[in-house]
């Protein structure tokens, strides 16, 4: 039997992201801020149909950022699932000017709990604190929900696209080349990426590629190799992303990347 997600309560979300429970901006903001609680925001969404399952904030170095810092909090509806994915809602805010109201579409995978972000001007929108518009933003959240058809059909195309040894490993020198910017130094080769971690992901098909390789990046854990400065090689371990900047950033660029391979197949 398949055990149900038990939606977090506004009280869950604050003690996970302290951020998201902020009760007025950071002082440095400007008298044109209107200041809109994260909180009001996931019951906005919450009577949209989607509910909040998961939730994570940002680290800050400054002391006077904390409990204010950019904050994002996953959101699900029940009758937008398969047995394999989800499509989901991730909303990112702050309250110390560092990010707006960020609303876009994601896809849940259910066999390793992992969120691939949709990288879509279609499904993808920001909404400024200063005259936020709630109606603007509920349509927003509305627009999502209705185009989950057409992801989940883009993702059923790209399990039908078959993929060469070959083609899997640009595809892995690629999505390297996103996550190293000197990739001479790299601690790990394109190909380590391509590394299945469970039975079920073993396949050629586009999507299953992107989704190893994904993975991969973003849970960290390949060992490798790196030389320090008096030129002696040192195993290393990958490390996971934990920065909601690059977690993002990371999973949109990977999403392109995969929608471009698409292309060039077809």
């Amino acid at each position: 039997m398949k055990s149900q997600i038990i939606p977090l309560t506004n009280d869950q979300i604050v003690e996970l992201a302290p951020a998201a429970g902020a009760i007025n901006p950071h002082e440095t903001v400007s008298d044109r801020y209107s200041f809109v609680p994260t909180i009001e925001a996931v019951d906005l969404l919450r009577s949209a149909g989607w509910q909040p399952v998961h939730v994570k904030q940002s680290g800050t170095r400054k002391n006077d950022r904390s409990g204010y810092q950019k904050h994002i909090i996953r959101f699900m509806q029940g009758s937008l699932s398969t047995d394999r994915e989800r499509v989901d809602l991730v909303m990112a805010n702050s309250h110390d000017r560092g990010c707006a109201f960020k609303l876009c579409a994601s896809i849940w995978r259910k066999i390793c709990g992992n969120g691939l972000m949709v990288s879509s001007k279609l499904f993808t929108f920001s909404h400024r604190h200063v005259g936020f518009d709630i109606t603007a933003f509920l349509n927003s959240a509305y627009q999502i929900a209705e185009g989950a058809g057409d992801i989940a059909a883009q993702v059923n195309d790209l399990k039908a696209i078959d993929l060469s040894p070959n083609e899997k490993g640009v595809f892995a020198m690629a999505a390297h080349k996103l996550v190293y910017d000197d990739i001479e130094k790299a601690p790990i080769l394109p190909a380590q990426l391509l590394q299945e971690r469970r039975y079920d992901d073993q396949g050629n098909d586009l999507w299953t590629t992107f989704n190893v390789v994904q993975e991969n990046i973003m849970k960290g854990g390949i060992y490798g190799s790196k030389r320090n400065v008096n030129g002696h090689i040192r195993r290393v371990k990958t490390r996971p992303v934990k920065s909601i900047d690059r977690d993002v950033k990371l999973n949109k660029a990977l999403w392109v990347l995969t929608e471009e391979m698409a292309r060039l197949k077809s």
